[in-house]
């Protein structure tokens, strides 16, 4: 779980790096663009728009890993009822 959980965050804080990173390319092409340097601009924005999909990317991976430590949980819910109701079973054949 705690490695679940650091390597999530890793993700978030990856994903939040990233994305200030493409804010600056996204602010520093709307400049070039009001100056006039359209291939500048055409640059930064691409720049901008491949480090947005690497944030989002990282995203995806922390929620694929709150999916996995949600099936975890539901399984071991699923064997714990499983195991009392065997108990169950048990003690209502012994009655």
């Amino acid at each position: 779980m705690d490695d679940i959980k650091a390597e999530a965050a890793a993700h978030h804080n990856d994903a939040a790096r990233r994305l200030e990173i493409a804010a600056t390319m996204h602010r520093d092409a709307a400049r070039q663009c009001e100056s006039g340097n359209f291939e500048k601009a055409h640059h930064l924005a691409t720049e901008a728009a491949e480090t947005d999909t690497a944030a989002n990317q990282h995203a995806m991976q922390a929620l694929e890993l709150y999916r996995h430590h949600a099936d975890q949980v539901a399984a071991r819910k699923g064997e714990a009822a499983a195991e009392d109701a065997a108990r169950a079973a048990k003690k209502a054949a012994k009655v």
